[in-house]
């Protein structure tokens, strides 16, 4: 399968520390398979569909090529989050808890992942990590957030797993 990293980070990224297609460790053993630059044309198309689409909604605007504020909405979806989570977790029964794909591989995998989301997401501003995230440490890290915080997005690759 095929999805995007974004890196997004606090400061400015300077272009020789975007994201790009070396800088995540892959194959042999790896989350990633491989890792490939992709056009600008791509690259708008899916920064926009990230803002309009993928993320709460309202919680975002893009305010620039390259910039995204933070419009607020953290704690409605903290609670939401929490309501889910407590949804997930009653399904769990003493008959489906060591099923393969079961309740508690679900719980786990909305733990990780509640947006339920094939982009992850990096958070380097100096591009030296090996890994990206999914959709929970980057709402974890918004959630410190005043609203108006702007947030900048540097490089953004395809990846397949």
């Amino acid at each position: 399968m095929h999805s995007k990293i974004f890196q997004i980070t606090e400061t400015r990224v300077d272009r020789d520390n975007y994201l790009n297609e070396d800088t995540l460790e892959q194959g042999d053993g790896h989350y990633y398979d491989y890792c490939s630059e992709i056009d600008e044309e791509e690259r708008k198309f899916h920064i926009a569909n990230l803002i309009e689409k993928a993320l709460p909604k309202g919680m975002f605007t893009l305010v620039g090529e390259n910039t995204i504020r933070y419009n607020g909405g953290a704690d409605k979806w903290k609670k939401e989050f929490v309501t889910a989570i407590q949804e997930k977790a009653q399904a769990v029964t003493v008959e489906n808890c060591m099923m393969w794909i079961g309740a508690v591989y679900q719980l786990e995998k909305f733990l990780k992942n509640p947006l339920d989301l094939g982009y992850q997401f990096y958070m380097d501003e100096h591009g030296v990590n090996g890994y990206a995230e999914q959709s929970y440490s980057f709402l974890q890290t918004v959630s410190q957030f005043e609203p108006g915080k702007l947030l900048y997005i540097g490089g953004v690759i395809d990846y397949h797993f």
